[in-house]
């Protein structure tokens, strides 16, 4: 498969670790484009159009959540599907946020099959609401 078939996958993450992993755990599959925050990861939306973005919550400069508020408020970017990724899961902040509407939560430590697996059935749900 060659780049121009590849979908596109946006990682914003502030933790270089995370980014490096979810990269090898992806690229195999996808385009995977980075950023370190939801600022840079709002500028790579818009010059990428990426099919997914997988976001951290807790990062400095735009948290995950003001992220996704500024990506949905745009037309041009509002359907792309969102992953939430973070440490800090309960089952409380889970609903909260799915129920704002992030497509899914990938909880950290990463697993391989969780992450791929989740960005899967994202994309599978967008793709249909599609056609």
């Amino acid at each position: 498969m060659n780049k121009a078939q590849k979908k596109k996958i946006l990682i914003i993450d502030d933790n270089d670790d995370t980014l490096d992993l979810l990269e090898i755990f992806l690229y195999k599959e996808y385009e995977v484009i980075t950023a370190h925050n939801g600022f840079d990861g709002i500028n790579s939306a818009h010059e990428e159009t990426p099919d997914c973005i997988i976001t951290d919550i807790m990062m400095p400069v735009m948290n995950g959540i003001k992220f996704f508020n500024n990506l949905k408020k745009n037309g041009k970017l509002a359907h792309i599907p969102v992953i939430a990724i973070t440490s800090f899961i309960k089952k409380m902040n889970t609903k909260s946020l799915l129920n704002i509407g992030f497509g899914d939560i990938i909880s950290k430590p990463l697993k391989l099959k969780m992450v791929i697996n989740k960005v899967q059935k994202v994309m599978e749900a967008t793709s249909d609401h599609a056609s």
